[in-house]
């Protein structure tokens, strides 16, 4: 499913009645990431639907981070190792460098993605759906 094959139900605080047997909801709001596809449970009565909204901006930023600290990291490695292999301690320092510098972005993105992720709950408290946090991407 693509943004556009979405309609909206409802916009918080939502005190509408709305028919949502089978259907797939998610939570959206500007500024907030997109959660993943949830359904509501089913029977009569209110469902109640809790969702933690994280900043799609410190997520976008998360994302930058483990896209840039990943190879980074991968290549400092790479050079570290080639260098001591080939007892070149020019290259052994370089690559310890970047490897270094992979490190602190991977490291500092961790805070972002944590402050970028949308968790969705149902009346019980159980968890239904997430998104931006560490293997839920949407």
């Amino acid at each position: 499913m693509d943004d556009t094959d979405w309609q909206r139900a409802c916009v918080a605080p939502c005190d509408r009645s709305l028919v949502v047997s089978g259907m797939l909801a998610r939570a959206s709001a500007p500024g907030m990431t997109t959660s993943n596809v949830f359904r509501i449970q089913p029977g009569a009565g209110p469902a109640l639907v809790k969702v933690e909204g994280g900043s799609e901006s410190a997520r976008t930023l998360g994302v930058i981070g483990l896209a840039a600290g990943i190879p980074l990291a991968l290549g400092g490695t790479a050079l570290f190792s080639y260098g001591k292999v080939s007892d070149r301690d020019g290259l052994s320092v370089a690559g310890g460098i970047v490897l270094g510098t992979g490190a602190l972005v991977l490291l500092a993105s961790l805070p972002f993605l944590v402050r970028g992720s949308t968790s969705v709950r149902n009346g019980d408290g159980r968890l239904i759906a997430r998104a931006g946090s560490f293997g839920t991407w949407q």
